[in-house]
């Protein structure tokens, strides 16, 4: 039996750290490592073989590297993070839009929400489109059923646009069962995603 680490998203050094992790635990298992970027394959097999661990293969599948190693009771070397750090140009995850709110602005709240309406309309015919969408507060109620945003949200999952939504919020709202699009995620997975993010627009 082997040791799964999905390390794919992760900016460097992250996917070697998470390697060491992996490795301090094995216990004579093998490793399965997945990571999304050729420099991270490169910065990962080059730490295994510092540390003495040798490969069975290595395979690329969707777009995700898959590293496979011997059982191993080696024990890891340390990391020395800036030898593992990702040029700039590898280190772009797309731009990350939050939306902490269902209306724009502050003034009328029904112009506010026309707003909101008509920028999520608006954004499945920009020419450069977002990774994410992440849903806060009472940003929440334009993913539950009835929300007139509904089906333009859809329209961008359904392009491959990830919406995050706040489970926290929803249950604030009493709301979490009404979700009708996206994901409902948590502040830390909504945090680490605006801190990956290229660029984070907040709406």
């Amino acid at each position: 039996m082997s040791i799964e680490i999905d390390a794919r998203g992760l900016p460097c050094p992250q996917p070697v750290i998470k390697t060491k992790e992996g490795l301090e635990k094995a216990k004579g298992k093998e490793l399965v490592i997945i990571v999304s970027t050729s420099e991270s394959r490169d910065n990962v097999l080059r730490f295994l073989s510092h540390s003495g661990i040798n490969i069975n293969k290595v395979e690329e599948n969707n777009g995700s590297f898959y590293i496979y190693t011997e059982k191993t009771n080696r024990i890891p070397i340390n990391v020395e993070k800036n030898e593992y750090i990702c040029s700039t140009s590898q280190i772009n995850f797309g731009t990350t839009i939050f939306i902490n709110k269902d209306r724009i602005g502050h003034g009328n709240d029904e112009l506010g929400y026309n707003l909101m309406k008509a920028f999520i309309t608006t954004i499945k015919d920009l020419s450069v489109q977002p990774k994410t969408l992440c849903f806060m507060n009472s940003g929440v109620k334009l993913t539950v059923n009835g929300a007139e945003t509904i089906p333009y949200l859809k329209n961008l999952e359904e392009k491959g646009i990830e919406i995050l939504v706040c489970g926290t919020c929803l249950s604030f709202y009493n709301i979490k069962d009404k979700l009708a699009v996206g994901k409902i995620s948590n502040m830390y997975d909504i945090s680490e995603t605006m801190l990956k993010s290229s660029k984070v627009i907040t709406i």
